[in-house]
């Protein structure tokens, strides 16, 4: 379902798609490695409900669903995370403290996108990344700025 989710939000174009780049797996290590326990099953508890949604609304999981009605499900959950945004607006909490919980698919599209180009196709394809960009031309010298050493 997560494969199916991040290739949903990032598809393969003209470059990789999330699929393409391992999002699931790091999606999977992501969880196991980083995320506490809290974090962990609000994420896994959203998996589950993008199933139930599914079932409920087309008979069959989210993986089994054919590509527009996979479509649908995203478009609700989008819709659902604005909302949530918006009621964010309207309260006034302390600084650094969120009202709500973070939405599943808020944490799912933020670790698909972070999958994505943190990957070296992500990186170098779509964001056009290089690690050393141009050219290194270490200790030259203009050569009319040249001083020959002096001589005894």
């Amino acid at each position: 379902t997560v494969k199916a989710l991040a290739e949903m939000i990032l598809p393969r174009t003209d470059t990789p798609g999330a699929a393409d780049v391992g999002a699931a797996a790091f999606i999977d290590l992501i969880l196991t490695e980083w995320f506490d326990d809290a974090d962990r099953k609000r994420f896994l508890a959203g998996v589950d409900d993008v199933d139930v949604r599914s079932n409920a609304l087309f008979g069959k999981g989210f993986v089994d669903c054919q590509s527009i009605q996979q479509s649908q499900i995203l478009v609700d959950l989008g819709e659902k995370m604005a909302r949530d945004v918006a009621a964010l607006g309207e309260q006034s909490t302390p600084e650094g403290e969120l009202p709500v919980d973070p939405d599943f698919y808020v944490m799912m599209r933020r670790l698909t996108l972070t999958a994505y180009f943190t990957s070296e196709a992500g990186a170098t394809e779509e964001l056009r990344f290089e690690i050393i960009p141009g050219s290194y031309e270490g200790c030259t010298s203009n050569p009319s700025e040249r001083k020959e050493p002096k001589q005894p």
